[in-house]
C-alpha cells in the first residue's frame, strides 16, 4: 500500500510540474508574425533588378515587332515573345519567392518568432503583429 503511495505522490508532482509547465508557456504564448510578400518582393533588390531587365526585354521585343509588316506574323511572334517572358517570370518568381521563404525560416530562427504568416490569406491580423518592414530591413542587411 506504501508502495502505491509512493507512486501516487509522484505521479502527482510530475503531472502538477507538467501543468505549471504548461500554464507558464501558455501565458506567454508563442511569438507569432505576419509579412506582407507582395510588398517584400516589390522590396527585394532582385525582383527589382529583374523587372528593370525585362522592361529591357520587352522593348527589344516591341521594336523587333515593329519592324514586322505582315500582321499574321507579327500576330504570331506577339504570342511567340509573350510566352517566354511569362515563362521566364514565373520561373525567376519562383526561384525569389523561394529565396525570401529561406530568408523568412532564417529570420524567424534569429528572432525567435514560433510562427511567420502570409497576410494575403489571413482573414485578420493585428498590426501589432505585422513584421513586414522589420523583415524587409533584415533582407537587405542579412548576407547575400
Amino acid at each position: 500500500m506504501r508502495k502505491y503511495f509512493l507512486y501516487a505522490v509522484v505521479l502527482s508532482l510530475v503531472v502538477l510540474a507538467v501543468i505549471v509547465g504548461t500554464a507558464a508557456d501558455s501565458k506567454s504564448g508563442p511569438k507569432l508574425g505576419y509579412i506582407d510578400p507582395n510588398k517584400v518582393l516589390q522590396s527585394y533588390d532582385k525582383w527589382v533588378t529583374f523587372q528593370k531587365q525585362m522592361q529591357d526585354e520587352i522593348a527589344k521585343y516591341q521594336a523587333e515587332l515593329d519592324k514586322i509588316k505582315d500582321q499574321n506574323q507579327k500576330q504570331q511572334k506577339y504570342l511567340e515573345y509573350q510566352q517566354t517572358i511569362n515563362n521566364k517570370i514565373a520561373q525567376t518568381q519562383a526561384q525569389i519567392e523561394a529565396e525570401i521563404l529561406n530568408k523568412v525560416k532564417e529570420y524567424a530562427e534569429v528572432m525567435g518568432y514560433d510562427f511567420i504568416f502570409n497576410s494575403t490569406t489571413m482573414a485578420y491580423g493585428s498590426s501589432s503583429y505585422n513584421i513586414t518592414d522589420a523583415f524587409i530591413k533584415y533582407l537587405k542587411t542579412a548576407k547575400k
